[in-house]
């Protein structure tokens, strides 16, 4: 294991002969403990036995701490539905019965919040020679949570009003990553995989200027980034370079050449890792 490694690549200052070694490990997790998913992402005595297991079992040299994109979503007020063998999903979007304006930033007391921040702070506090991960869901895929399908309507019928939607939707992302640095993850990776599902030009318009706004707090930060998009998001790989991460983290869906090719040309995005995700059950 070696968290220096994985920060030192994620500086582009990796000076080792090996490749950092980074299982999104998420659900599998309880898998591993022979708890379902639903009680696993519940518990933060459960969510650290099981990144404890991730680590004795793959040596890694980082790891998230939870791999759910609906924690901030259902602190908002969107309702799920659970499973034993995956992340939940969201079955209610708030928008639909009350306004922007009604809605607050999460804090560290709302919903699930507060059980991956002390799942964070006690594997934090094992000084694991791990890097710890925070995964913050992107502003775009949080968006979609919380207005529905219609976001592809309104982005073309009612632009101005998703801009709005956006801006607050990355508020929340970069007060969920602060609350994560401050529990003592060591990266914050923004994951926004609904990007995949919109035009370059699309993502130009509504998903820069607030991932780019966002990764610049994450560097006044001192904290390392990516930027994680799973699906056939190939199309928007050099406008995620654009926004400016340290990393980019993506999925079999997309050629690795490809995504090196593109990387190199952009100095702050020299770096990209190919992940290797482990959150279902098998």
């Amino acid at each position: 294991m070696g968290k220096q490694l994985l920060l030192n690549t994620l500086k582009s200052n990796n000076t080792e002969d090996r490749t950092p070694w980074v299982p999104f490990v998420g659900v599998h997790g309880g898998k591993l403990i022979g708890v379902t998913a639903d009680d696993f992402l519940k518990s933060s005595d459960l969510i650290v036995k099981g990144i404890e297991e991730s680590i004795k079992r793959y040596k890694p040299d980082g790891i998230p701490i939870a791999f759910d994109l609906q924690i901030e979503a259902e602190a908002l007020g969107c309702e799920l539905t659970w499973s034993k063998d995956n992340p939940p999903a969201v079955t209610s979007h708030i928008l639909d019965d009350k306004k922007l304006e009604e809605l607050t930033v999460p804090d560290e007391n709302s919903a699930r919040i507060p059980i991956v921040l002390e799942a964070t702070r006690k594997i934090k506090a094992k000084n694991y020679d791990v890097a710890l991960y925070g995964l913050v869901i992107g502003p775009f895929t949080l968006a979609l949570h919380l207005k529905g399908t219609n976001i592809f309507l309104d982005m073309y019928d009612s632009p101005d009003e998703i801009k709005k939607l956006m801006e607050f939707c990355n508020k929340v992302s970069k007060k969920m990553a602060s609350m994560y640095i401050d529990a003592g993850c060591d990266v914050i990776a923004i994951v926004d995989p609904m990007t995949s599902q919109i035009s370059p030009e699309a993502f130009a318009e509504f998903v820069s200027p607030y991932v780019t706004n966002f990764f610049d707090k994450i560097r006044k930060l001192n904290t390392p980034s990516s930027f994680f998009v799973c699906g056939h998001a190939q199309k928007n790989i050099v406008a995620m370079c654009e926004t400016k991460p340290d990393n980019i983290s993506i999925d079999e869906n997309i050629p690795l050449d490809y995504v090196k090719d593109v990387c190199e040309k952009y100095n702050n995005n020299k770096i990209f890792n190919k992940l290797i995700r482990l959150w279902t059950f098998k």
